[in-house]
């Protein structure tokens, strides 16, 4: 693989170090200022890789690598650089808490933005509005942390580090909280009738021959685990009730772009979250994936087995664990309805409100991998994903040239717009429209394409995607920052394509979302890669003759022999044994482990046939 996920990372912490700076100096600033979100990607690329990559740990500082000080020398020597990491903690969650009510604050601040044309910009009302990425983002960042604390706390002997370390996952605490219940009430279920203009393009999706009467039962059929999911949900909405009585009806569910319009607080034994919701009532196919992703963290064996949710998160999590699941099974559902060929790899994606994109197609791949490869799907599913990634790659050109004034080019800049429904009168009457701008085309297909290679079992399959990952990741790798304080961050599309405009400040956005696909990269390193069935047959056929050889060298009394000829065969039977043990993880290597043997214990037959001939 092309992409060495170690070296990678040490890279962009050295040159996060050099734009940050250290102490009294430190800049949270990236290109688009600071916000709760962006601050919150900062600070991920510094804590997720270690919880990836135990190698590159830096809460241990007797442990800590010297690579590791290098590349965070900005932040002091290896006892220093874990006490500025949790100063740094300190005062984010500081900066993001009201003053006043001392709840958590999950404004979008300087991530909205407008349509291309629109020169008003957004009010400052607009600026404060709760959304889900943020919420999204604190899950993640907020697991993290209490990690990072909990570990780090067993190494601070001085009574008032240990206090700024407890402080520091308190906040995580609360934050995380906060943020458990901004998802669950951002999550919402829009239904329709199903010969309304959502409920055709849903019936397209299904069937070539669109609406019918049979297409919408097939559709409700095929959903009937997750409509009753939504009864066990929301037992008392009658509006759900009514989707499952009424056999004209047909729905979504995931997550809006906020907190929900009317939905309804949430309560727990300390706090009532009841902030105003303004988001309408419908799924948003981006801040879904980003929900599923962001609430995955909640459900990792990790933070199970150390048991890092109180009480009062055990309860929220079992409600968005429901959500979670209902919104990856509707949208897998619905992408891989029939026989032959899925609506997923019908490209682009058509959402239900008649807009059309290849980064619909992708988000919704997104939901459909973990579907497959949480259900153990077989590889030809895989092999179909894979497809798909590719055609994406191409469309997207990123494996291939573009074309003059190629509109593919939009994708990577500006990218494709979101529009915040039921935001745009915040202000007043002269607001403008407001939303959320995607533009990570690269990282999603190099992320999606690394998850997909961890669960293929085909080693042709696995070096598929492996190929197709070495070319995203070049076109990632040219788009890198090369002049500047920024240098070695992301993001500058110009690099590759000289057509879009030139961008010399790094976007903590894009270098979070590159520094998890390292970090999925090394997952994949670290993980045990899928044996041919070929070479495992030769593997094992190998040292069943090796075993029988040495055997008979035994069986001829070999081993009562002279002190060289006895430290042979117990080398020979070192090797048989570890050749054993890893021929159904390894077997090249167990094979080349035979071979040895097999060399071995032919030079003492060899020896032998010459004395006779003597």
């Amino acid at each position: 693989m092309r992409l060495q996920p170690r070296q990678e990372l040490l890279s962009v912490w050295k040159s996060l170090s050099k734009w940050c700076g250290a102490g009294t100096e430190f800049t949270w600033d990236d290109r688009s200022g600071r916000n709760s979100i962006s601050d919150a990607e900062m600070l991920l690329c510094l804590l997720l890789p270690p919880i990836r990559l135990d190698d590159i740990r830096f809460d241990r500082p007797d442990e800590t690598r010297p690579d590791v000080c290098a590349a965070l020398s900005a932040f002091g020597s290896a006892v220093e650089i874990p006490q500025r990491i949790i100063r740094l903690l300190a005062q984010y969650f500081e900066t993001y808490t009201d003053a006043e009510s001392k709840l958590p604050v999950f404004s979008v601040g300087t991530y909205v933005s407008t349509p291309i044309g629109e020169q008003r910009p957004a009010t400052e009302e607009q600026k404060a509005v709760e959304v889900v990425d943020a919420f999204a983002v604190s899950v993640v960042l907020a697991t993290a942390v209490i990690r990072f604390a909990r570990s780090y706390r067993n190494q601070v002997q001085r009574a008032s580090n240990r206090a700024e370390v407890d402080n520091v996952e308190r906040l995580a605490r609360d934050r995380l909280t906060a943020a458990m219940a901004g998802l669950q009430r951002s999550f919402t279920v829009n239904i329709f009738r199903a010969d309304s203009s959502e409920g055709r393009v849903l019936c397209e999706k299904a069937s070539p021959d669109g609406y019918s009467p049979a297409v919408v039962n097939r559709i409700r059929e095929g959903l009937s685990d997750v409509m009753a999911g939504l009864r066990e949900l929301s037992p008392n909405d009658a509006t759900v009730a009514d989707l499952l009585e009424n056999r004209d009806l047909l729905f979504e569910c995931g997550w809006s772009w906020g907190i929900v319009r009317d939905s309804e607080p949430v309560k727990t034994g300390s706090t009532v979250y009841s902030q105003v919701g303004h988001a309408e009532s419908a799924p948003y196919l981006y801040f879904t994936v980003v929900a599923v992703d962001g609430i995955r963290e909640l459900f990792d064996p990790a933070t199970r087995r150390v048991g890092l949710l109180d009480d009062e998160q055990q309860l929220l999590a079992r409600t968005l664990n429901l959500q979670w699941d209902l919104a990856q099974r509707y949208w897998s559902t619905v992408a891989t309805l029939g026989e032959e060929r899925w609506p997923i790899e019908d490209l682009p994606w058509r959402t239900t409100d008649e807009e059309e994109s290849d980064y619909y197609s992708l988000l919704v791949l997104s939901l459909v991998r973990h579907a497959l490869a949480d259900r153990g799907a077989p590889d030809s599913d895989l092999e179909r994903l894979t497809r798909i990634l590719e055609d994406l790659a191409d469309r997207g050109r990123i494996r291939r040239r573009p074309l003059a004034d190629d509109p593919a080019l939009l994708l990577h800049h500006p990218g494709t717009w979101i529009q915040f429904n039921g935001a745009e009168s915040l202000g007043g009457p002269e607001s403008p429209r407001v939303g959320w701008r995607m533009g990570e085309l690269g990282t999603l297909l190099l992320g999606r394409s690394l998850s997909v290679a961890q669960r293929v079992n085909d080693h042709r399959l696995r070096a598929r995607l492996l190929d197709l990952t070495d070319r995203i990741w070049g076109h990632l790798e040219q788009r890198r920052l090369r002049n500047g304080k920024g240098a070695g961050l992301w993001d500058n599309p110009a690099n590759v394509y000289p057509t879009l405009p030139e961008r010399t400040e790094p976007s903590w956005y894009h270098t979070n979302r590159v520094v998890q696909c390292m970090a999925t990269a090394a997952e994949l390193v670290q993980g045990t890669p899928p044996s041919g069935v070929v070479l495992a047959d030769v593997a094992a056929e190998l040292l069943i003759e090796a075993e029988d050889v040495f055997d008979e060298e035994q069986l001829r009394g070999s081993g009562s022999g002279g002190p060289a000829l006895r430290e042979s065969l117990t080398r020979q039977s070192i090797g048989l044994r570890r050749a054993r043990r890893l021929m159904a993880t390894r077997p090249g290597t167990s094979a080349a482990l035979t071979l040895e043997v097999l060399r071995e214990l032919d030079k003492l037959a060899a020896a032998r046939e010459f004395e006779v001939g003597e």
